[in-house]
Formats: structure tokens, C-alpha cells, sequence
């Protein structure tokens, strides 16, 4: 049994699809500024394509959300399934530690739904088989780079992903209505995008767009570019905070706004690193004009960790 929920139980179930229609139209609104007000080529621009990635992500998203129970982590465990392609591509991980990492994403979301308790033992359960691994890889020249490329993988990518398991949890404790999660579902790609539009603004200006955050990892990425973040996620926040107000005062839902900001450019631009290390652009070409799994998610992996101890820690 999937054991999915009806949406329609959800207390604000119309009132988040009605400001997700909002948001696509002022979005759509946007990039057709952006392009002059034209709409020849108006979806081969960078915001534009970010904008189509969203438009796919979103739905499939918040069905995700609404529906939960097995159906939200089957979708989470095809996430992880397809970003460990992705990385198996791209690093050529030999194959066991690539089965190995298939294995732990179920084996972390097993634990994060019906054993929270042992979650935090997920590091030491991804260290001993990855040990087991190497030794009897028996490889002396890649057999640390392996082993040490498999650890950082399972941290960055399915601990960090799997406190949506934990996030919905704690949710659930608060209400019904799963405001948590969709909290992160419009902060972080709104994040995204402003920060797009504000660093370009400043670009073409010629403003402060000189000071770069780590130009090695990641050209693009300015101190400047980060206020757009912030302010992507400041506006997450408000567009949620009818629902929200009632769990904290305001003052911590513009920390958490500014904490989803700043996490959201540490998640970019660690995830530039490593594919700065292997020498690739995207991570692969499964969304048209925006690369793959793991260039959507790349902020998310940092966003949805600080925001859960949080959360934790304050409600």
C-alpha cells in the first residue's frame, strides 16, 4: 500500500496551489521583462530555462508533498537513485561503491522514516561498508580516493537529502498541513532565481559585481548575487507565512529566510567543486538548458539540513 493522503484534508491545500499559480505568473511575468517584452526566445534565456526546470519540478514537488506516505519516498529515493548516476558518470566511482551507495539511500530512508533514533549512526554505517569495500577492492593507488570520494558522496547527497524525511516528521507533529516542506519547496527555488536576477542586475551596472565568493569553484557567484538569494528566500517565507506564524515569532522566519539564502549559495558552490575536480560543466543533460539532478538540488542538500536543526532546536 502506498498509504498516500488526500490532499483535499489538507487545511490549506487550495490556498498553496492559488499562491504556486501566483508565483508561476509573476515568474512568467519576469523573464518576459527580462527579455524586453518579447516573447521570440524567451525561453532559450537562462532565466527562462530556469523557470521551465521549475515549472516540471514544482508539480511533481508539491503532488509529492500533498499526497506523502510511500508515494513522497519513492520520489525521494528516485532523487537520490538518479543524482548517484549522475555522479557515477561524472567520477566513474568503480561499480560496488556505486551499488553500495543505491543500497545506503534506501537503507537512510528506511531508518529515517521508521527508526529516527539511529539516524544519526547513518555516518558510521556508510564508513564500515565503505571500508569493507576498499579492502577488498584491494586497490593500493585509488582505493583512498575511493573510499574517501564514497564517504563525502553519502554526506553531501543522502544524509543531507533524507532530513526531508525527518523534516516531514516534524511537521506532521505540529499540524496537517505539511507547511515545512512546502516552505522549502518556494524558498529555495525563488532563491535561486533572484539571485540570477539580482547578480545580473548588478552586472550590467557594473556594481559591486567585481567581488567574488570563491572565482576558482565558481565564476559567477558574487557577494552581491547573495543578497538575491536572500531575498528569494525572504519572499519563500512570506508567501508560506500565513501558514507559518503560528509555530514561531517573525524575527526567526527572517533568519530562517537569510539562513536559506546564504545555505542556498554554500550548496551551489560545493557542488561547483566537484564538478570543477572532474571537469564538467552540468552534472548531465536530464533538464533541458539546465543540466541534471544535481544542479537543481545542489542548494536544497545544504538548505534542508540547517533548516530542520532549526527548526528543531526553536519550536
Amino acid at each position: 500500500m502506498m498509504n498516500i493522503l488526500n490532499p483535499i484534508d489538507n487545511p490549506i491545500f487550495y490556498e498553496v496551489l492559488y499562491r504556486a499559480l501566483i508565483v508561476y505568473l509573476l515568474g512568467f511575468a519576469l523573464i518576459f521583462a527580462l527579455n524586453k517584452f518579447k516573447l521570440k526566445c524567451i525561453w532559450s534565456t537562462n532565466v527562462g530555462q530556469r523557470y521551465l526546470s521549475w515549472l516540471l519540478i514544482g508539480p511533481i514537488y508539491l503532488v509529492a508533498v500533498f499526497l506523502g506516505g510511500n508515494l513522497s519516498l519513492l520520489v525521494l529515493a528516485i532523487i537520490l537513485f538518479i543524482a548517484i548516476w549522475e555522479i557515477s558518470i561524472i567520477s566513474r566511482l568503480p561499480k560496488l561503491y556505486i551499488i553500495a551507495l543505491y543500497g545506503l539511500s534506501c537503507y537512510s530512508i528506511f531508518i529515517a522514516k521508521l527508526h529516527p533514533t539511529f539516524f544519526y549512526s547513518l555516518p558510521l554505517v556508510y564508513y564500515l561498508i565503505f571500508s569493507i569495500i576498499a579492502v577488498r577492492q584491494n586497490d593500493d593507488k585509488k582505493g583512498l580516493f575511493n573510499i574517501s570520494l564514497s564517504m563525502y558522496v553519502s554526506i553531501w547527497l543522502i544524509f543531507s537529502l533524507t532530513h526531508f524525511v525527518l523534516l516531514g516528521k516534524l511537521s506532521d507533529e505540529l499540524d496537517t498541513t505539511r507547511s515545512l516542506l512546502l516552505l522549502v519547496g518556494f524558498a529555495v527555488p525563488l532563491s535561486d532565481i533572484f539571485a540570477y536576477v539580482v547578480g545580473r542586475f548588478f552586472n550590467k551596472i557594473g556594481f559591486l559585481d567585481k567581488y567574488k565568493i570563491a572565482s576558482n569553484l565558481s565564476k559567477n557567484k558574487t557577494y552581491i548575487g547573495t543578497l538575491g538569494n536572500i531575498i528569494g528566500g525572504l519572499f519563500g517565507i512570506w508567501i508560506m507565512y500565513f501558514s507559518l506564524k503560528t509555530y514561531l515569532p517573525w524575527y526567526h522566519w527572517v533568519a530562517i529566510g537569510i539562513i536559506i539564502g546564504v545555505m542556498g549559495v554554500m550548496g551551489d558552490i560545493t557542488e561547483s567543486m566537484f564538478k570543477r575536480y572532474f571537469k564538467v560543466k552540468d552534472s548531465s543533460h536530464l533538464i533541458p538548458g539546465h543540466g541534471g539532478i544535481l544542479d537543481r538540488i545542489d542548494s536544497t542538500l545544504r538548505v534542508i539540513v540547517i533548516i530542520y536543526y532549526y527548526l528543531l532546536f526553536f519550536l
